[in-house]
């Protein structure tokens, strides 16, 4: 079971591909249901980071979003196994899942991946 140190926001600190970015919490049914839908943006170091109680193929819409983002799977290990980049919220009610199970899942803005030479097998941390 993942334990995550959180202040009174529900958010952390990720370390990814040597940049830190911080995360919202996404650990319960309701808010992994809410996500970033309605909020009007992100900051280049700001995502939401899903936290699911097992591995699993979990899928992602883009309801009620107002920018396009970068989706990123990772196994249990931490360990990058999918990417999708420049989800677009036109794209509704498409849904894009991950190629193989993943425990997490990090929201991040369009690009992101990309623009900080992120590859798959790439690992996260969680900074205390």
């Amino acid at each position: 079971m993942l334990t995550v140190s959180t202040n009174k926001t529900n958010q952390t600190k990720v370390l990814l591909g040597g940049d830190e970015i911080i995360v919202t919490i996404a650990d319960t049914p309701a808010l992994r249901q809410k996500g970033l839908s309605g909020r009007n943006g992100l900051g280049s170091n700001e995502g939401v980071l899903f936290v699911f109680p097992k591995p699993d193929f979990y899928g992602f819409w883009m309801k009620d979003m107002h920018f396009p983002i970068d989706i990123i799977w990772f196994d249990e290990n931490y360990e990058v196994v999918d990417v999708w980049e420049r989800a677009n919220p036109e794209s509704y009610p498409q849904i894009y899942t991950s190629q193989s199970e993943s425990r997490f899942v990090l929201e991040v803005q369009a690009n992101f991946f990309s623009n900080h030479n992120l590859k798959i097998g790439n690992t996260f941390k969680i900074l205390q």
